[in-house]
C-alpha cells in the first residue's frame, strides 16, 4: 500500500500548555518589537515623573511648615509638582494611544498568517471548521493582553522595587515595612493567578461551542423548522449560553478576590508607613530606630507608598486579559497546520497525465475503495470520466487537487510522480463558489489581469449578458443569488480563462442546464479546451461527445 505525495496527511499537534502559549504570545510581540520599546521608556519616563511629584510634594509641604508667611519663597517644588501632574495625563494618553495601535497591529498579523496558511490549503477546513470558525474570536482575545497587560506587567516588574529602594534612601524603616507587606501579597496574587488560568480557559471554550453550536443551528434552518425541532434546539442554546454564563462569574469571583487582596495589603501598607512617620514625627516611637526622619523625608516615603502597589493594581486590572490570551493561545496553537509544501515548477504548456491503477479512499470510511482506474492522458487531450452518481469522480478530480487519499497506485505528470501543481490547474467545480463581493472580484477571485483580458474571458465563456444586464460593478452575495445554474458555471469557466492553466479539471460543467444553456455551453467548450489537457467528469453524452477518450470510474 502506498500514498501519493501530494496526499498529505494531517497530524493533531500535542496539546498547547499555558507554558507553550506564553512563549507564543511572546514570539509574536517580537514583531512590534520598535513599538514596544517606545511603551516601554514611556512607562520608565512615567515612573520618573513619579518621583518628581512625591519630591516637589514633600518639599512644597515642608517649606511651608518651615515658612509659613513665605509661600512663594522656593517655587521649585510647586513647579516640578505641576509639571509632573501635567506630563503625567499627557503620558497616559498617548501611552494608551500606542499600546491600543500596537494590539490591534499585532491581532491583525496573527489573523492574517493564520488566513494565509488556510487560503494556501495547510488548515483543512473540513477537519477543523470549529477551529476556523473561532479565528477572530480567539485573536480578538489577544488584544487585551497587548493593549494592557503587558505594560502592566513590566511596570509592575520593575516600579515597585524603584519606589522601594527610593524610599529606602529616606527611611529604610518605611522600605522594610514595604517589602513585608509585598512578598506575602505576591504569593497570594501568584495562587489565585493559577485558578484564575483554568477557568479562564475554560470560559473561553464554553465561549466558543456557544458560538459555534449558534453559527451551525442558523445554517441548519431550514431543516430544523421542517422537523419542528425548533424548541428543543433552543434548549441546546439555552443551556451553552447558561455555561458560558457560569464560567463567566467563576471568573469574575477570581477577579474580585483578587482585588479585594490587593486593596488590602496596599491600605495596610500605606497605614503602616502613615502611623510609622506619625509616630516618629511625634516622637512617640516605643523603640528605637537608626534612622533620621524629617518632616520632608516623612512626606517623600509617604507620597511614594501608594506608588509601591499603584503598577500591581493595573497588573490585577489587567490580568484576566493575560489569561484570556493565554487560553486564546492555547487554541490558536492548537490548529492543525501542515509544513509549507515544496514548490513545485510551474508548467508551462499541456501536460501529461497518466493514472496507473490509482484507489482512493476516505479516512473515515476504510472499507470504502474507488478504482482502481487505470488510463493515460495525452498532452492537449480530453478526457471524460463516467459513472453513476456516487461513483467517485470528484474525488479522481480532486486527487490531482492534492485533496483526496490515494491509497495505492500512482499519477503521474509529464512521467513524474505528482506533486503539488495546482498553481499549473484551473478548477471548475459542479458549483462554483460565488464571494461576497462585485462580479469583478469573483471573475478575479483566481488570477490578476487587465480590463482587455478581462472583457476577452467574459467574451469567451458568454457571460456578456449578465455584465451587460448588471455591471461588473454589480453586488453579489456568498450564495449568488439572483444567478442562475449557467451563469454560475460560465464565472467558473472565466476564471479558469483568466487563470490561463495548462491543466483543467471540470466537475459537471453542463449539468442542471437547460438545453439551450448546454448548447451554447458545447459551442463554446472547444476553443476553450484548444492547448489545454481536460480531465472533467459528466452524465452528459453532448459533452462526452467532446471527448478523446472516456474513462468508466466504479467504486469496490
Amino acid at each position: 500500500m502506498s500514498h501519493s505525495p501530494v496526499a498529505r496527511q494531517y497530524v493533531a499537534p500535542l496539546a498547547a500548555t499555558p507554558k507553550d502559549a506564553q512563549k507564543q504570545l511572546q514570539s509574536w510581540a517580537k514583531n512590534a518589537g520598535a513599538a514596544l520599546r517606545r511603551v516601554n521608556v514611556i512607562g520608565l519616563l512615567d515612573a520618573g515623573l513619579i518621583v518628581l511629584f512625591a519630591w516637589g510634594l514633600s518639599h512644597a509641604v515642608s517649606d511651608l511648615m518651615r515658612r509659613p508667611h513665605a509661600i512663594a519663597a522656593d517655587a521649585l517644588p510647586v513647579a516640578a509638582l505641576l509639571l509632573a501632574v501635567v506630563l503625567r495625563a499627557g503620558l497616559s494618553v498617548v501611552m494608551q494611544r500606542l499600546n491600543q495601535k500596537l494590539a490591534r497591529d499585532l491581532v491583525r498579523d496573527v489573523r492574517l498568517d493564520l488566513m494565509d496558511k488556510a487560503l494556501a490549503g495547510r488548515i483543512d477546513p473540513a477537519r477543523q471548521q470549529g477551529r476556523l470558525n473561532a479565528l477572530f474570536e480567539d485573536t480578538e482575545a489577544l488584544e487585551g493582553y497587548y493593549a494592557r497587560f503587558r505594560q502592566a506587567e513590566m511596570q509592575a516588574r520593575f516600579v515597585p522595587l524603584l519606589m522601594i529602594a527610593l524610599i529606602a534612601l529616606a527611611s529604610p524603616i518605611g522600605a522594610l515595612i514595604l517589602l513585608m507587606t509585598l512578598v506575602p501579597f505576591i504569593a497570594l496574587m501568584a495562587v489565585l493567578g493559577m485558578g484564575s488560568a483554568d477557568e479562564s480557559k475554560k470560559q473561553l471554550d464554553a465561549l466558543s461551542r456557544l458560538s459555534g453550536l449558534f453559527v451551525d443551528r442558523i445554517k441548519s434552518l431550514p431543516l430544523i423548522l421542517a422537523f419542528d425541532a425548533g424548541a428543543r434546539q433552543s434548549g441546546a442554546v439555552d443551556r451553552a449560553a447558561h455555561d458560558v454564563a457560569e464560567r463567566t462569574l467563576r471568573v469574575l469571583k477570581i477577579a474580585f478576590l483578587t482585588s479585594a487582596v490587593l486593596e488590602f495589603f496596599s491600605a495596610l501598607s500605606v497605614a503602616l508607613i502613615a502611623v510609622y512617620c506619625g509616630f516618629y514625627l511625634l516622637g512617640q516611637l516605643p523603640f528605637h530606630v537608626p534612622e533620621h526622619l524629617d518632616l520632608g523625608k516623612a512626606f517623600f516615603v509617604l507620597a511614594l507608598a501608594p506608588e509601591v502597589y499603584a503598577p500591581m493594581r493595573r497588573l490585577a486590572a489587567a490580568y484576566h486579559d493575560r489569561q484570556t490570551a493565554v487560553a486564546a493561545a492555547q487554541r490558536l496553537l492548537a490548529v492543525e497546520v501542515l509544513p509549507e509544501p515544496v514548490a513545485s515548477p510551474r508548467l508551462t504548456e499541456a501536460p501529461r497525465l497518466s493514472f496507473d491503477q490509482v484507489t482512493c479512499g476516505f479516512p473515515d470510511d476504510p472499507g470504502f475503495r474507488i478504482g482502481p482506474v487505470s488510463f493515460q492522458a495525452a498532452p492537449g487531450s480530453v478526457t471524460a470520466l463516467v459513472g453513476p452518481t456516487g461513483a467517485g469522480k470528484t474525488t479522481l478530480l480532486r486527487a490531482l487537487l492534492g485533496q483526496g487519499q490515494i491509497v495505492s497506485g500512482a499519477i503521474r505528470i509529464n512521467d513524474t510522480p505528482l506533486t503539488d501543481i495546482t498553481a499549473s490547474i484551473a478548477w471548475v467545480s459542479q458549483h462554483p463558489p460565488i464571494l461576497a463581493g462585485s462580479l469583478r472580484d469573483n471573475l478575479l477571485a483566481g488570477a490578476q489581469a487587465d480590463d482587455a483580458t478581462l472583457a476577452r474571458a467574459i467574451a469567451a465563456t458568454g457571460l456578456g449578458p449578465l455584465v451587460a444586464a448588471r455591471g461588473l460593478d454589480a453586488r453579489l452575495d456568498e450564495r449568488g443569488s439572483g444567478l442562475s445554474g449557467g451563469e454560475r458555471r460560465r464565472i467558473g469557466l472565466a476564471r479558469a480563462v483568466l487563470k490561463d492553466a495548462p491543466l483543467w479539471l471540470l466537475d459537471e460543467p453542463s449539468a442542471d442546464l437547460d438545453a439551450e444553456s448546454e448548447a451554447d455551453l458545447m459551442q463554446r467548450l472547444p476553443d476553450l479546451f484548444r492547448g489545454r489537457t481536460v480531465i472533467l467528469s459528466s452524465h452528459s453524452p453532448r459533452l462526452c461527445a467532446l471527448a478523446s477518450q472516456i474513462v468508466e470510474v466504479g467504486h469496490v
